[in-house]
């Protein structure tokens, strides 16, 4: 049984945690520098907001509210995001930065978990109702908030680890059956970089905040809409002429679909070697990048 094997299994049905270790061990013995970096962070948590990937936040959530009004009177409430400047609209959103483990653990708790507002939010929020910034019943104000998660929302989000790492696992084993192995295969295989590469892509989408050890995926940075730099990203792979049949992929007409299409159709022309690459690049490379490239351009 490969570690392959193990982390399929444990994605499956088993510890996530554990499910993650094994693959710490792959990608260690890939060398794929990207994909440790995400597992590192998976297991041990996001040093900040802006660092996690797309599906760990921002998302909107509901801030329930103990509001306090004239004569002791109190009341439970829940603010609204109405009027609230631009600046501050953390305050209704939360982005998860704790460990898989913990995340895990809020899943089973059988409750839902909330982050409270610091003190000085509120006294801000407090200052929007008394300029009239913000809709709320007269001579009241806010004595605590917190953002709440329903347990739901932590589900949701193991799972999608547990996806991302059980396709993971899937797509290395189908390439490279004894990937993760000793002396098996790494990122100094081209083949084995671009999917790699592809996969990281995948889990972080084209917004990813962590940055990449591999040198390749850090050369690779297109602004979305940005078609000028889209090609000139594309020049390490191609051909000078052959820019021209990418430019009108990208800039084509069409839905996503119709994106998708045009693309998969320059994919397949590259891997049946109908499209002149740049001078020492491989087809299974040259599709890699370019794919990142144009998901990074369509802003997939």
């Amino acid at each position: 049984m490969t570690l392959l094997d193990d982390v399929i299994e444990q994605a499956s049905d088993g510890d996530a945690a554990a499910m993650l270790r094994k693959l710490m061990i792959v990608a260690h013995r890939l060398g794929a520098d990207s994909l440790l970096a995400w597992v590192k962070a998976e297991l041990n948590g996001y040093e900040a907001a802006p660092s996690v990937p797309n599906y760990r936040g921002p998302f909107n959530v509901t801030v329930k509210a103990h509001i306090v009004g004239p004569f002791g009177a109190q009341a439970p409430s829940t603010l609204t995001r109405a009027g609230t400047p631009d600046e501050f609209g953390s305050l209704f959103e939360v982005s998860f930065t704790e460990p898989l483990a913990v995340l895990e653990g809020y899943a089973k708790s059988g409750d839902g978990i909330v982050y409270p507002w610091d003190p000085l939010a509120i006294g801000l929020y407090n200052g929007w109702i008394r300029d009239g910034r913000v809709p709320f019943i007269e001579d009241w104000g806010v004595f605590s908030a917190q953002r709440s998660v329903s347990q739901r929302t932590f589900q949701g989000l193991v799972d999608v680890v547990r996806t991302r790492a059980l396709e993971l696992a899937l797509d290395l084993q189908a390439e490279f059956p004894n990937a993760g192995e000793k002396d098996g295969p790494t990122v100094d295989n081209p083949a084995v970089e671009a999917t790699v590469m592809t996969i990281v892509n995948n889990i972080y989408g084209p917004l990813n905040g962590l940055a990449q050890g591999n040198n390749f995926t850090q050369k690779v940075r297109v602004v979305t809409g940005d078609l000028v730099g889209a090609l000139d990203s594309a020049r390490r792979f191609l051909d000078e002429g052959e820019l021209v049949g990418l430019e009108s992929v990208l800039a084509g007409v069409g839905d996503d679909d119709d994106k998708r299409g045009r693309l998969a159709k320059f994919l397949d022309a590259i891997k049946a070697g109908s499209i002149t690459l740049a001078t020492g690049v491989t087809t299974d490379l040259a599709a890699a990048g370019l794919l990142e490239i144009a998901t990074q351009f369509f802003g997939w």
